[in-house]
């Protein structure tokens, strides 16, 4: 006979989602492409991977690799505030992931005027 003083777990666990999951992907997934774009780059550079350059003079592909570069910058700037500051109060999490979408936004769009003239 089971004790009743266990709790038990649904089969089906999900997970809520939530800014601060969205925020938490976004900023692994953008890692991993900084990541591997500072691996390719390197080899580029080196010789080793010449279809990387290639790859990488096209004005959409130095976008993506900006856009990923300032969103990872900035969420990695909020993350620093919420361990050493009061950014872990409960309710802040929505506010700080809108701005850094807000100052993503506009450091994109005027950082990209020179990747596109």
């Amino acid at each position: 006979m089971p004790r009743k003083d266990l709790y038990v777990y649904p089969k089906k666990v999900s997970y809520r989602k939530h800014t601060g999951m969205v925020a938490w992907l976004l900023h692994r997934i953008t890692g991993v492409i900084l990541g591997l774009y500072l691996i390719f780059h390197i080899l580029g550079k080196a010789g080793v991977a010449e279809w990387f350059t290639s790859i990488t003079a096209n004005a959409g592909v130095r976008a993506v690799v900006f856009l990923t570069f300032i969103y990872h910058a900035f969420n990695g700037f909020r993350i620093v505030l919420i361990d050493f500051g009061n950014g872990a109060e409960k309710g802040v999490f929505a506010k700080q992931f809108m701005v850094v979408i807000f100052l993503v936004i506009v450091v994109f769009i005027i950082g990209a005027i020179p990747i596109f003239s």
